[in-house]
């Protein structure tokens, strides 16, 4: 179905993604793409072929019925299937990454090329690191890579937080990573990342790369939602546990921060919302913590959270739960690097801690103060309306795809 815009669409745009791109999903990553078609569609035609596992919902068809063209690819055997482990074990051993690998479908390459042949983009934009292994010479177009995460960087991460057996196994992931995401860096006529600390980390990598920041798109104005109810000293955590610092981040909140906090708040209650909970996550579950595992939306946790913590202390990207928790008006504790790229004001709109013990402190002192959480939470509604105005990640990436056709007017190399 073609575009409804009120002006011709400009340039013809193909997106590849790992999943369904879903403006109100629970998946960060999903939820990005989503918002970035929602605003593409405005300015240009956009076609999206993505992957699907099983367990997922489709691309919501609000969203795919403004796209020219949508094409659904099946990923097979995305979990609990034992022929998967030893595809991935022998990713491991021939030095390839095994997140790359997952992502590896035949029928994608096949469909992505017929529909290049048939609908011939200006810019073919592939989401995600996975996604680059699609770069081949059936894409001849110009073509943007976004790095949500860069995934040398991650696995570098996980290597340093990791101990014992798994510390020697992430070391030769984090090997294949760094080749692998140099290589792919080199093939884009540029990429696309979301924050200077993520530009930075990717230079180092390849130095010669051409790397524009262009923050993702948060929720829109007719997004926002008022607070409901809260239930006393609640505290919140949101993500998804496949991504291994969310993993990371649960477990230091409630093994470590949370029973600091229930020595001044006996009460309080620390939910654990998010998909794919391993049974490192599961465990935790017992007095005053709730592990809830996958929830059809997340909105009624947010509404009734008196607080979001966000311990992170590895990964990169930009965290659509901050963003959201912020569009709903909550009072927030994080990491410095949870928020990296937002410029968000210590004090004004959040308050910021890296140990545990300032973690619990600040958020005992807003369990205990609630003039204060209702004055972060305005500041926080505040700037997540300015945050979320529509047109600012399309504008950003117009003016990228404008650059590139002027660079790019004889054709880009393959």
């Amino acid at each position: 179905m073609a575009s409804s815009n009120a002006n011709p669409p400009t340039r013809r745009i193909l997106l590849l993604t790992p999943f369904p791109p879903r403006c109100e999903g629970f998946h960060g990553g999903s939820q990005a793409i989503g918002r970035l078609v929602r605003e593409l569609v405005d300015l240009h035609s956009v076609a999206v072929v993505y992957l699907r596992a099983k367990d997922e919902a489709p691309m919501e068809p609000a969203l795919a019925a403004r796209c020219a063209a949508v094409e659904e690819v099946r990923r097979p055997g995305a979990s609990g299937n034992p022929a998967r482990y030893l595809r991935l074990l022998g990713a491991w051993a021939r030095g390839y990454p095994m997140w790359v690998e997952d992502w590896r479908v035949p029928e994608f390459r096949k469909r992505m090329r017929k529909l290049i042949e048939q609908w011939h983009p200006d810019v073919v934009q592939f989401e995600f690191h996975t996604m680059a292994q699609y770069r081949d010479k059936a894409t001849r177009h110009c073509s943007v890579l976004v790095e949500h995460e860069p995934g040398a960087a991650a696995a570098r991460d996980r290597w340093q937080y990791s101990t014992g057996w798994r510390r020697l196994l992430l070391a030769r992931d984090l090997r294949s990573w760094e080749e692998y995401e140099r290589g792919s860096l080199a093939k884009f006529d540029a990429v696309v990342c979301f924050t200077d600390l993520d530009r930075r980390k990717l230079l180092e990598l390849t130095p010669a790369a051409r790397i524009k920041v262009i923050a993702p798109a948060g929720p829109s104005c007719t997004q926002l939602r008022r607070p409901g109810v809260e239930s006393a000293n609640t505290i919140l955590f949101v993500g998804n546990f496949i991504h291994p610092p969310n993993v990371d981040a649960a477990i230091r909140l409630a093994e470590r921060i949370f029973p600091l906090v229930r020595v001044g708040h006996p009460d309080a209650v620390l939910q654990l919302v998010g998909d794919a909970p391993p049974a490192s996550i599961r465990r935790l579950a017992g007095p005053g913590v709730v592990v809830t595992g996958r929830v059809p939306d997340v909105a009624p946790f947010l509404d009734a959270a008196t607080i979001v913590a966000v311990p992170l202390r590895m990964g990169g990207g930009m965290r659509l739960k901050v963003l959201d928790a912020m569009a709903f008006g909550k009072a927030m504790v994080a990491t410095p690097l949870a928020v990296e790229g937002l410029n968000l004001k210590d004090g004004d709109e959040l308050l910021l801690a890296e140990s545990d013990q300032e973690f619990a402190g600040a958020i005992g002192e807003l369990l205990s103060n609630a003039p204060r959480r209702q004055r972060l939470s305005e500041s926080a509604g505040a700037w997540a309306a300015q945050f979320g105005a529509p047109g600012r990640v399309g504008a950003a990436f117009e003016r990228l795809y404008e650059s590139l056709n002027r660079n790019n007017s004889s054709g880009p190399s393959t």
